[in-house]
């Protein structure tokens, strides 16, 4: 265990703590635990996390914590990443059998207050012959190191300092930027395309009526986490709290959207499973994905064009691809081969790039081509990024010469993708993806988006030019109500099928139920969807083309009042969220959100925002 690092880094930062700490006896008392393997609670105490870790609630919060600055807790979350990394590989490396490794990593899980006993078992136990197999790989060349593990886990809180995740693409085969074009709005009359957009789901098989919604657990309101303790019961269209779609409730949403008798297309971008993610298998899964599906072949009579979310695989978030060449056992093939059956009557002829690594590109018309993206190779989640660095999949060579052949065909396209290229993506994939964007600004007329469960945008620059928006992502908001938000989807307004069109996405309207009214209503009463809003009508702007929506985003810098109408549907409406509010520091995050095209990169939302104090 490297321990002197470590605390050196604690010794450097305990005149911020205002916790009562013995620094000096912290080290030999740590040592010993790992020595003897007795637990010293008191040492245990410290590390302990405040709060129950869930994969969308808080930052990790220790009791060291206690009085550290916001830099401080930074540096520190990264030294004790590295502690517990350097334990596991310790392990590897000294020839633990998978199943030994699981033992020591639960018994750790449970002294550090992680989680409950099943759910540290079932994590560790999905993802442990993936990690397995990695390590193995990789030791025969490059040893991973503590940085690599915490750089992805813990991304971007903690970096990764290692040259073989430094690459750049060849683009120069695509040759000069043509002009950028002004986009304008069609002329009056022109016909419109209406293109539903559905996104995570999550629908929980093992949703509980009546049940427990404040658990322990990373998602509550199921069957085996027992009755409600001092807390209100699982509604039955749904709760607020960790807790997932009932089934019910996603036939319900369904019913609702098949009476848009109009529409041209579906979207579906990503997240059928539910966050039990310690309790999924393979075949769980399998028989959730087959029935998400045959309930949309059954609820729409046009075309439903799907992509992945970082749930659907199992283990949860891991992705590989055909050029990885893994055993059967912990690649992605099944997932894969299980799309191509579910996905051909949608998307035929597409079975080749599903099968090499999850994406596609589809001809809904001549003028335009709607490119399934699988975002799960830039997600720094995705382990297998450790193993396979360089554009994993070809997938960003792929796309652009797929977008190169639609501008020599003076086609439009349309970019479906889970994970939004500013969130949550690896920062060099998001660089490589941004340089894409940028040279096919006039080509890529929409980005369509799921994953973060909120209804926002955002947008990409000009590189010569920080004032100049030139691209716009969309993101659809969930189906599901973790956390703290109402359910809904979103129906796109598009630029329609005729000579000249710009297919550009010129509004959009949500539609939701409120859970609170819902779940007084019963069983008997169907939740009361509504309209949530219509952007330009909403926002008093022309259209939502990149720079009209830069415009307003700069009126929300100064206009309290207007971002406050934003975060309100940034939430949906969520009764919790609504009573909790938004503060400086949840304004200037919302706000980054839609100025930053790159993790990491916050250049343009620097320049507009003033740092916090």
């Amino acid at each position: 265990m490297k321990l002197i690092g470590l605390l050196l880094t604690v010794a450097s930062l305990r005149g911020g703590s205002a916790t009562a700490i013995d620094w000096a006896s912290l080290g030999p008392r740590i040592e010993a635990m790992a020595t003897t393997g007795e637990v010293d609670e008191q040492v245990t105490d410290l590390f302990r996390l405040k709060h129950t870790f869930k994969p969308n609630g808080k930052p990790i919060e220790l009791q060291i914590f206690d009085g550290m600055s916001e830099k401080q807790k930074i540096e520190l979350t990264c030294a004790f990443c590295d502690l517990g990394a350097s334990q596991f590989l310790s392990w590897f490396n000294a020839g633990d059998s998978p199943a030994v490794i699981v033992d020591k990593g639960v018994n750790l899980c449970l002294d550090l207050n992680v989680q409950t006993e099943r759910v540290c078992r079932g994590v560790l136990e999905m993802y442990v012959d993936t990690f397995y197999y990695i390590l193995t790989e990789r030791n025969s060349t490059e040893p991973v190191t503590v940085t690599e593990v915490c750089g992805f886990l813990i991304f971007p809180t903690c970096w990764v300092d290692n040259p073989r995740y430094q690459w750049t693409l060849d683009l120069d085969f695509l040759g000069p930027k043509p002009t950028p074009e002004t986009p304008q709005l069609p002329p009056a009359g022109s016909p419109v395309l209406k293109v539903l957009q559905l996104t995570d789901m999550h629908v929980d098989p093992n949703y509980s009526v009546g049940g427990n919604g404040a658990c322990d657990e990373p998602t509550c309101c199921r069957v085996d986490q027992g009755a409600p303790v001092n807390s209100t019961p699982a509604g039955y269209w749904g709760d607020y709290r960790d807790c997932d779609l009932p089934v019910h409730s996603f036939i319900n949403l369904l019913e609702q959207t098949s009476t848009h008798s109009d529409l041209a297309y579906v979207i579906f971008t990503g997240d059928i499973i539910d966050h039990g993610v310690w309790a999924t298998t393979t075949q769980y899964n399998v028989d959730l994905i087959n029935f998400f599906y045959d309930q949309l072949k059954s609820s729409y009579n046009v075309p439903v064009l799907p992509i992945f979310g970082n749930h659907e695989p199992h283990p949860l978030n891991v992705f590989t691809s055909e050029e990885m060449n893994v055993p059967p056992e912990i690649s992605s093939d099944w997932l894969y081969e299980l799309a191509v059956a579910q996905w051909e009557a949608w998307l035929p002829g597409q079975s080749a790039n599903i099968l090499k690594g999850g994406y596609y590109a589809y001809e809904v018309n001549p003028g335009l081509k709607v490119i399934g993206l699988n975002t799960m190779f830039c997600y720094p989640y995705n382990f297998w990024l450790m193993h396979t660095t360089f554009d994993p999949a070809g997938e960003l060579i792929w796309l652009a010469n797929e977008l190169l052949a639609s501008e020599q065909a003076n086609q439009k396209v349309h970019l479906l993708s889970h994970i939004p290229g500013n969130s949550d993506c690896y920062y060099v994939w998001g660089n490589e993806f941004r340089r894409i964007v940028d040279r096919f600004e006039n080509t890529i007329v929409g980005q369509f988006h799921g994953h973060t469960h909120n209804d926002h945008f955002h947008l990409f620059f000009d590189p010569n030019d920080s004032s100049r928006a030139s691209g716009i992502g969309f993101v659809g908001g969930s189906g599901t109500s973790y956390s703290n938000v109402n359910p809904n989807y979103r129906i796109y307004h598009i630029d329609g099928a005729y000579d000249g069109s710009s297919y550009r996405v010129l509004d959009h309207e949500t539609w939701y139920y409120n859970l609170t009214e819902a779940n007084l209503g019963g069983e008997t009463v169907p939740p009361n969807w509504q309209k949530l809003y219509t952007f330009t009508e909403s926002f008093g702007v022309a259209s939502v083309f990149p720079q009209d929506m830069y415009d307003l985003t700069l009126r929300m810098i100064n206009d309290t009042e207007l971002f406050q109408l934003y975060y309100s549907y940034y939430v949906k409406i969520g009764d919790p969220s609504l009573e909790e509010g938004c503060d400086e520091a949840c304004v200037r995050k919302l706000l980054c959100k839609i100025l930053t095209s790159v993790e990491t990169d916050y250049t343009v939302c620097d320049q507009l925002l003033p740092p916090l104090p």
